[in-house]
């Protein structure tokens, strides 16, 4: 659809040989996290269940990257379409909750892991 996590609509995209669609002029800046860290941040705050009493901790990488940025590491094949009313200019996480409480950080630099799933194709 179209707000498909965009890191994996594009690189399904750059596979199968298409263009990339850019929302916007793409200056958009999203907090991109793998999953990987995510799984890893909620078996933490399982483990620690009992000790934390309906708190809210964001989970994110904690620095974000334009669509244009994501998008050129895969590939110069781009496309801009209209923007979507609505649509938030900027994300970011902030971290300090979870890492202070959990020691909890990102593992996965999402630029590295860009990176592997286009050079291991």
């Amino acid at each position: 659809g179209p707000y498909a996590p965009v890191v994996g609509l594009f690189l399904k995209r750059f596979h199968e040989k298409e263009r990339l669609n850019i929302v916007g002029d793409g200056e958009q800046r999203r907090d991109f996290i793998h999953v990987e860290d995510i799984v890893n941040a909620n078996i933490l705050a399982m483990q620690y269940s009992g000790k934390i009493n309906a708190q809210t901790f964001n989970v994110g990488s904690g620095k974000n990257h334009s669509i244009n940025e994501i998008a050129k590491d895969i590939s110069n094949d781009i496309k801009y379409i209209d923007p979507r009313p609505g649509e938030a200019r900027d994300t970011l996480a902030n971290i300090g909750d979870i890492s202070g409480f959990f020691g909890w950080t990102p593992k996965v630099d999402i630029k590295e892991w860009i990176k592997s799933q286009i050079n291991n194709k």
